[in-house]
């Protein structure tokens, strides 16, 4: 129960960043904080015997959030995006994969199957995103002010945004079920479709700065979200 309420915890925390550009940073706090207040009550009253896991999933959730902000930078407070701070979203991976050890080794707890899903499901659209931006911010692409969170960085793709969400949930059921023929026939697909654009980037002049860094961003981009979609799929073989 721990994980699953660990990973609802953050990814309803980034779906509510979505609102961002919209509002004040002050009326965004308010509304985090309320989303965590709300869902440490709930677990307290509802989990039983675990009813701390709650509060235990709102902290790691507060942490991802602030150092997720700090990472992509915010225009209103005139913060440049910090590379340093990608690192917590290596760290968000890491501390779930550490929480669902002890789920199932120490706690041996279990979780609804349908909370499960759709924590898992709103885990892989827009924290995927970010999780995925700062692996490539890591590899050494470079970022601005202007995109918007969980784009990938310098891509003039933007549907990315919906299609990576997408293309992770249908990996993490075909994954489930043992459709590995079908997960294996999408990834290919998705290289031909991006065949023309990379191609096209490394017949650019060799002195360009760029030149030649679309099929770098492709393979790091695409290898960070399977990795994530995988990684649910196991998750949910483990709780289901």
């Amino acid at each position: 129960m721990l994980t699953v309420l660990t990973i609802l915890a953050v990814a309803v925390t980034d779906l509510i960043r979505l609102a961002q550009p919209y509002v004040t940073a002050r009326a965004m706090h308010l509304v985090q904080l309320a989303w965590w207040l709300a869902l440490a009550v709930a677990a307290g009253i509802w989990v039983r015997p675990e009813g701390w896991a709650g509060a235990a999933a709102v902290v790691v959730a507060a942490a991802w959030y602030y150092s997720s902000q700090r990472m992509s930078g915010s225009q209103l407070q005139q913060r440049p995006p910090a590379v340093m701070f990608a690192w917590s979203g290596i760290g968000l991976i890491a501390s779930i994969a550490g929480l669902a050890w002890l789920d199932v080794v120490v706690l041996d707890s279990s979780a609804p199957i349908g909370l499960m899903w759709i924590a898992l499901a709103l885990f892989l659209t827009q924290t995927g995103n970010q999780v995925t931006r700062a692996v490539l911010m890591l590899s050494g692409r470079e970022t601005g002010h202007s995109e918007a969170a969980g784009a990938v960085p310098n891509s003039r793709l933007k549907g990315g945004r919906v299609i990576g969400p997408l293309e992770r949930i249908f990996i993490m059921v075909l994954t489930v079920v043992g459709a590995y023929h079908v997960v294996a026939a999408l990834m290919a697909a998705k290289g031909i479709v991006r065949f023309p654009e990379i191609s096209a980037d490394a017949k650019r002049d060799p002195e360009e700065s760029t030149a030649g860094t679309k099929a770098e961003e492709f393979l790091v981009g695409s290898l960070a979200s399977w990795g994530l979609a995988g990684g649910a799929g196991l998750l949910a073989a483990m709780f289901a």
